[in-house]
């Protein structure tokens, strides 16, 4: 079954780099369609007790949930607190009591503000869903409220780029009922008032490692002691609890996400002219890298906290081959990027599959 998984992942990533990316007008917009369809239900489908987290909404959906019918004023979810996701199910029970319509629907709903988010941004739709995948595949089969509230903020980029604050506040409220580390994406509006320069990110994440470096002690128990912290992630900062585990500088994301980030920084003046909202991005990258930095004690909840913006990186990676004049070296660059991102996958996928 693995290997069957990610051969279809690889075949699919060639297929949309030599075929689905050269589509035009309606064929292109109906693949990409069925391709989202496809995998909304491939994740709806899956065996809940078979991945973490899911179980758990599995339980909730069975013995909390109420149809609307029977649903009052004092129900209330036992294994989160965002009502806005907690009406999902609802309204799901509401039609079916059957858990894979009910994780069919919730992955629907992730798929199809991501599409949006996806087709408004990048000129490379199919690529930028397998980047998505490979690297966040278990946000939507495990952390699948914050799949939702994350692809909600991603849809509502455009306000920020825009400058419409009011619209960009709303997004981020209701991306926030169904997940609320979607208020972490609150500041990225105001970064906009900022002229930061390719200096600055420089300068920027090298701060951010000394800090780590040498407040690291501090800022790990400022966290372990703060309310806030305690109420919105008890389970991430609690000195006994095995989510809380310290990492080290040495995490490969980190470095991973640096790389990313300067790629994006040093041919600013290329790749601004390919996509509008590059400084958006590059704020919002910047951001989340420097949150994955900082919190890096913490490694769990810098995963979670980072995961917002880091997300940005499926708009990202399919415009790096650009870069490139040689179509032989665009075409390593496309390899590189096939392979690189199916590991990330079979990261994944190898503990539940």
């Amino acid at each position: 079954m693995l290997i069957l998984i990610l051969f279809s992942f690889i075949l699919y990533y060639f297929l949309s780099v030599y075929y689905f990316e050269t589509l035009k007008g309606n064929n292109k917009k109906r693949f990409l369609v069925l391709t989202f369809a496809v995998v909304a239900v491939i994740i709806g489908i899956r065996n809940p007790q078979s991945w973490s987290d899911t179980a758990g909404y599995y339980m909730e959906f069975m013995e909390i949930v109420k149809p609307l019918s029977e649903t009052s004023a004092y129900d209330k979810p036992v294994n989160y607190g965002e009502m806005g996701f907690y009406y999902i199910g609802v309204i799901c029970k509401t039609f079916s009591n059957s858990p894979t319509f009910y994780f069919i629907v919730v992955s629907a709903l992730s798929m199809l503000f991501l599409y949006f988010g996806i087709k408004k941004y990048s000129i490379f739709p199919f690529i930028a869903l397998y980047v998505y995948l490979g690297r966040f595949i278990g946000r939507n089969t495990i952390q699948i409220r914050s799949a939702i509230a994350i692809a909600i903020v991603i849809w509502g980029t455009v306000y920020v780029t825009k400058r419409k604050l009011w619209k960009y506040l709303l997004v981020v409220y209701i991306a926030s009922r169904f997940h609320t580390s979607a208020y972490l994406a609150f500041p990225l509006y105001f970064m906009g008032y900022v002229n930061v320069k390719k200096w600055h990110v420089y300068v920027g994440i090298l701060f951010a490692l000394l800090i780590a470096i040498v407040f690291g002690g501090a800022i790990h128990e400022m966290l372990s002691e703060s309310d806030l912290a305690n109420e919105w992630a008890r389970s991430y900062v609690e000195e006994d609890s095995e989510k809380a585990y310290s990492n080290s500088l040495s995490n490969p994301v980190i470095w991973y996400q640096i790389v990313i980030l300067f790629m994006w920084t040093a041919f600013e003046k290329r790749l601004s002219l390919m996509t509008e909202h590059y400084y958006t991005i590059r704020n919002a990258y910047f951001y989340s890298t420097v949150l994955l930095i900082v919190l890096y004690q913490f490694a769990i909840l810098a995963g979670r906290t980072s995961t917002v913006f880091a997300t940005y990186e499926m708009l990202m990676v399919p415009l790096f081959p650009l870069l490139f004049k040689s179509n032989g070296m665009k075409n390593l660059v496309y390899f590189g990027i096939g392979v690189f991102y199916a590991g990330f996958m079979l990261s994944v996928i190898y503990k539940y599959v």
